[in-house]
Parts: C-alpha cells; structure tokens; sequence
C-alpha cells in the first residue's frame, strides 16, 4: 500500500493574522504520499500569568504534557452525609463563538508556567467558589483537530463538601468588567447524562 503515516509532517508555519488571544496560520505540509499540500488552522496566543511561576503540581500533574486549557472535573462528597449522592458541577455561560448558551466543566486558559493541576483549582474558584484537591490530570487532548491546535487537559477534582470554604457553592458569578456571566449547576453523577441530554433538549449548547 502507498504511503506511510510516519513520513507525514509539517515543514513550515506561517502566521497569516493574530488577535489577542488567537493566531490564523497557514502550515505547509508533507502528506504521508510524499507530496506537499497547505492547511489552515487557528492557535492559541500563549497567555502571560500574574501568578508565581513556580511549580506547585503534584506527581499525578507532572504526568500530563503541557496544554492551552484545562477542564475542570469535580468529584463532590461528603464524609458527614455519607447516604448523600456524590455531585459534579456544571456553568452555563454564552458563548459568541456558537451564538448560544453553553454547559460546560469549569475550564479555562493555563497561564504561562502555570501546571494543568493549578490552572484548574484557580478556574475551579473563580467561576464556582469551591476549592479542591487534584486526583489526576489527562494528557492533552485535541477537541477539534481539523481546524485547531488547541490543547485540552481534562483535571480530576476532588471537593471536599465538609470543608467550610465549600459550604456556601456560588449559584451566579457576575464580573462585569471581565464581560463574565455565569450559572453553576451541581448535577448528582448518577443523573448526570440524563441532565445534559435535558439541557440539549432545551437548546444549551453541550461543550464535550
């Protein structure tokens, strides 16, 4: 058979237009046939911290290789109430990118030396109030190849609901000056594909 997927690499980037956040780059590759074609894809600018750059990650972080984004994966129990169902957390917010609002994890872009592990519990506090503990991190994972570079880590996120930092969950944050609305939604795990199959049927966008 013709080709070979080991030959197949890309020879030169070119960036075409840049924003803030984003890049428009035209990438000049070879085909696993041998032969040179062109692609359009969008990157990620890589974003500057105001935190420490040191490294705080624990062992289970360090496995993960570096990405753009996290997603924040809660685990929500309490040991005082143990007959009470385990929970995670859902935001709703309105996305211009889909034109709709949208049921995401917690989640957002990692500052630059900021590890996946500490990049999620700081997304984790800001758009819900809850505080937790890393369990473990994903490799990076690519959502929409075709048309981006743009990494995703997926972080496991224990929240102790007996801690007094998480006794009062946020139910709406509002940030004006940041153009930041959002909805928490805590979703028992057992219910959770049922809820968000609700969720689509009313018209949420669904984040995967």
């Amino acid at each position: 058979m013709k080709g070979d997927l080991r030959t197949a690499k890309n020879d030169k980037v070119e960036v075409v237009e840049s924003t803030r956040f984003l890049r428009l780059e035209k990438i000049s590759y070879t085909t696993p046939f041998g032969t040179e074609r062109h692609w359009d894809r969008v990157a990620r600018v890589e974003q500057e911290s105001d935190s420490s750059p040191e490294d705080e990650s624990t062992s289970a972080e360090k496995t993960a290789s570096a990405c753009d984004a996290v997603a924040c994966f809660c685990v929500m129990s309490s040991r005082q109430n143990p007959e009470r169902e385990p929970e995670t957390v859902l935001v709703k917010q309105f996305r211009p990118a889909v034109g709709k609002v949208t049921v995401e994890l917690p989640a957002g872009l990692v500052d630059k030396g900021e590890s996946p592990g500490k990049a999620a519990l700081r997304e984790l506090t800001e758009e819900t109030g809850l505080v937790g503990k890393v369990l473990g991190v994903s490799p990076a994972t690519y959502t929409s190849p075709g048309l981006s570079s743009e990494s995703v880590c997926v972080v496991v996120v224990k929240v102790d609901l007996d801690d007094e930092q998480n006794q009062d969950c946020l139910k709406v944050v509002a940030r004006e000056e940041e153009n930041e609305f959002i909805e928490i939604e805590r979703v028992p795990l057992s219910k959770l594909l049922q809820r968000l199959d609700g969720f689509s049927e009313k018209g949420y966008g669904i984040f995967t």
